[in-house]
């Protein structure tokens, strides 16, 4: 039986993944602070410990026991929370990943330390790294990147490392610093109207919380991502943001106002999509769940969680 090791556990990724580990019948440990994640999301059956990976003595007591797998999905989400709190971003996303790599380099029989990156590293249409880093979160992030590098380099660290393209899907609890897609649905269901920041063109690859789990234990288990590859996790499809609104709508079953106001001040990139190309050449993975679908299954699962509230 695998031991496995997921940080942020109980967000919308990890609460899926965690339940994708058990599945396959997976031992499973959760270390998550609950900031931004919910017990709800974890099956039974789970060890869960409730702390934070920027707090070293924490990280070194729960890494103790050893593990199979590591999957370090904790961070401080996303680009204008790190704006507004860019000491507790770094606290977590950047001293948090090397507290976890620094305890699994004195580990023995680690087959696999998954670090999850984010798509806001890269720049248009998946043109390569973004120029220059214009929010906390990216920064951090990067950072987190080259100490998986190092790690990997001086302390044989089995590190794969992945970016995540746009999240959506059950799990995801509506709130100010999440993603677009759970607080649209919300603002839909309640009839409120839907702001767009920009002339709603630009364009982001939505992928479904199925695939990007899926993706993730591919990465995780396979022999030829090891190293300081970077494996993108989205669809390779580009979805314009007033596309979006429109299948959010639609997906809801009702209509409500569309208002734009400027874009923010650190959001540069208008077109974004995953080339997704080494991921599934490498790990095997390709996505399985159009937009569509996935909509439809989220509005289910907000229904079903919260009602018409």
């Amino acid at each position: 039986m695998k031991r496995a090791l997921v940080t942020g556990g109980a967000g919308a990724i990890g609460g899926n993944l965690v339940s994708a580990l058990v599945r396959e019948g997976c031992r499973v440990t959760v270390l998550d602070d609950l900031t931004s994640g919910h017990r709800e999301n974890l099956p039974k059956g789970v060890r869960f410990i409730k702390g934070d990976v920027g707090d070293e003595k924490t990280v070194a007591r729960v890494l103790k026991p050893g593990f199979d797998e590591i999957y370090h999905l904790a961070a401080f989400f996303a680009n204008q929370n790190s704006c507004d709190f860019p000491l507790k971003d770094f606290r977590a996303n950047a001293l948090g990943t090397m507290h976890m790599l620094e305890g699994a380099s004195r580990m023995r029989g680690l087959e696999s330390f998954l670090f999850a990156s984010t798509s806001s590293l890269t720049g248009d249409l998946d043109a390569g790294l973004a120029e220059g880093f214009s929010t906390p979160y990216m920064a951090s992030k990067f950072t987190g990147e080259l100490y998986c590098r190092y790690y990997r380099r001086i302390s044989a660290v089995p590190v794969r490392t992945v970016r995540y393209y746009n999240c959506y899907g059950p799990g995801e609890w509506p709130g100010r610093y999440r993603n677009v897609i759970i607080n649209w649905i919300e603002r839909v269901m309640k009839g409120e109207a839907l702001t767009i920041t920009g002339d709603g063109r630009e364009t982001r690859d939505f992928t479904f919380v199925d695939d990007i789990v899926a993706g993730t234990l591919a990465v995780a288990r396979s022999r030829k991502t090891l190293g300081p590859r970077v494996y993108p996790i989205g669809t390779g499809r580009e979805t314009s943001i007033k596309a979006l609104a429109a299948m959010i709508q639609d997906a809801c079953g009702r209509t409500v106002d569309v208002r734009f106001t400027p874009r923010r001040g650190w959001d540069k990139t208008l077109r974004r999509r995953a080339d997704n190309r080494l991921t599934r050449r490498d790990a095997g993975w390709s996505p399985k769940v159009g937009l569509e679908d996935g909509l439809r299954r989220t509005v289910a699962w907000y229904r079903d969680r919260f009602g018409s509230r």
